[in-house]
């Protein structure tokens, strides 16, 4: 494609689903980076997987470049249905070429696409303390989208210049349950679960925050934010609360600190973990309930998270495979 007189190259690659229709697929997901979080879903369900490689684009010539790419497979591979699904400034692209998209899933977005276009948007707890940190909109989500707020997760886990552990937790179970969602909406018109965003009352200033004393827990970073409420032990409250926050194990946060503050930016959360007996927390000075003091015992901790798992599943906020991995991962906590 040609863009103020300069031309640029698109590669992609393209999946097609072991098991389509007479014909072949006639439904595609665009995604512009490669995860194996959603792709081999979306196969799974009978869908093409084209992979774009727009990351040498400049962000102006990444809108114009969906659309022309678009054009084509409408064309060519007579797609009738096409999905999209990118991050950051590859999801304000998409959000932007929405007109050419039958429905977007969309992470840490700054704009939403307007109406008539599908959309459900997420976005996690780096979104608030980042250097330019997120604002949320003034109104709910439009009649054609939705948006979820993934209460303690951080998009990054790239652990380079980090001084706390790393907060792990994963964004794939949500997205493949919100994708699954997307899916069933823009193909059989089956209404996706109802918003988990945030209002105004689930914000406060970040200065407002009371972080549990912990010595190897990083200082929030400064500057004026609204961010959101917190509860004893430093993590989130509101917004949709998996299993692994629900019945947490550590202060999950979505800000960490730069071991060499001359060095790259630590983009990452950090992950606390709570102490495993009230012993060990007293010896660290440690003023948050020990694992034993909450759950008592394993089997508790294993019921419990089946339980919370398993509701999440009926309400299609998660599948039962990723609540099984959940209660599997709960067998083997720290206690």
């Amino acid at each position: 494609m040609k863009l103020d007189g300069t031309t640029y190259e698109v590669a992609g690659t393209l999946s097609k689903p072991a098991q389509s229709p007479s014909g072949g697929a006639k439904s595609i997901l665009i995604e512009t980076q490669p995860s194996e979080d959603v792709k081999p879903l979306a196969l799974e369900r009978g869908l093409a997987v084209l992979t774009l490689d727009v990351a040498k684009l400049p962000d102006k010539a990444k809108e114009p470049a969906l659309r022309d790419v678009l054009g084509h497979i409408r064309g060519a591979l007579k797609m009738k249905r096409v999905l999209g699904r990118a991050q950051g400034a590859d999801a304000d692209a998409m959000s932007n070429a929405a007109s050419a998209f039958d429905g977007l899933l969309l992470h840490d977005a700054s704009r939403e696409p307007g109406s008539p276009a599908r959309f459900i948007a997420t976005w996690g707890a780096d979104a608030y303390w980042r250097e330019k940190p997120r604002i949320e909109f003034e109104k709910s989500a439009p009649p054609n989208g939705r948006r979820f707020y993934l209460a303690g997760v951080a998009s990054s886990t790239t652990a380079t210049n980090c001084v706390a552990p790393i907060n792990a937790r994963a964004i794939a179970p949500p997205l493949r349950a919100l994708f699954v969602a997307l899916d069933e909406w823009t193909a059989k018109a089956i209404a996706p679960p109802a918003s988990r965003a945030l209002r105004d009352g689930d914000l406060t200033p970040a200065q407002d925050l009371k972080w549990p004393k912990v010595a190897d827990l990083p200082a929030p970073p400064e500057g004026a934010r609204r961010v959101p409420k917190i509860d004893a032990d430093g993590n989130d409250v509101p917004g949709l609360r998996l299993p692994d926050l629900a019945l947490p194990i550590a202060t999950f946060t979505g800000f960490n600190a730069q071991k060499n503050k001359k060095g790259q930016l630590c983009v990452a959360g950090a992950a606390i973990p709570f102490p495993a007996t009230k012993p060990d927390g007293e010896k660290n000075g440690d003023p948050r309930p020990s694992l034993v003091e909450r759950y008592g015992s394993r089997a508790y901790f294993v019921a419990t998270m089946r339980i919370i798992a398993d509701k999440l599943v009926k309400e299609r906020l998660l599948l039962q495979r990723d609540a099984d991995a959940y209660v599997a991962a709960a067998r083997s906590a720290p206690f």
